[in-house]
């Protein structure tokens, strides 16, 4: 019989689809098995294989993977939180900028109504000028 078949096989090495019965021998009576639709016990060269004894590989085949997948698992709840933690830096820093952004402006707002106030007085201090050149004109035009 060959039988290099881990865990549950699905298909024969002819290719045929393993079926899945239930022994009705004296030494095994109500034992479950799988076997290929073409193998008996003169050609031992399709599978067969106990049931219980694929379960036991399955299980032991998959003990790495859920090591594996419990050791993943952990990896990326350390990365959550590690995540979480420079979401939580990164929201107080944006916070802390707007507030600036918002001083920024107010002040600049500021700047803005001085530059205001300044324009007004230079045109009254150039109105004024204009006025003491005419006066002075006329005053030397009229002397």
């Amino acid at each position: 019989m060959v039988n290099t078949i881990r865990g549950i096989p699905a298909h024969c090495n002819c290719g045929a689809r393993v079926s899945r019965n239930t022994s009705r021998t004296k030494n095994n009576p109500g034992r479950l098995f799988h076997s290929c639709p073409f193998g008996n016990e003169q050609n031992r060269s399709h599978v067969f294989k106990w049931t219980d004894e694929s379960m036991v590989e399955e299980i032991e085949d998959l003990k790495p993977k859920i090591l594996d997948l419990e050791s993943a698992i952990a990896e990326n709840g350390k990365r959550l939180r590690n995540s979480t933690s420079l979401i939580q830096s990164i929201t107080l820093e944006s916070r802390t900028s707007s507030t600036l952004v918002h001083r920024l402006e107010a002040r600049l707002s500021a700047f803005d109504q001085d530059i205001q106030g300044l324009k007004m007085e230079l045109k009254g201090f150039r109105n004024m000028v204009v006025c003491l050149i005419v006066l002075f004109l006329c005053y030397k035009v009229f002397l």
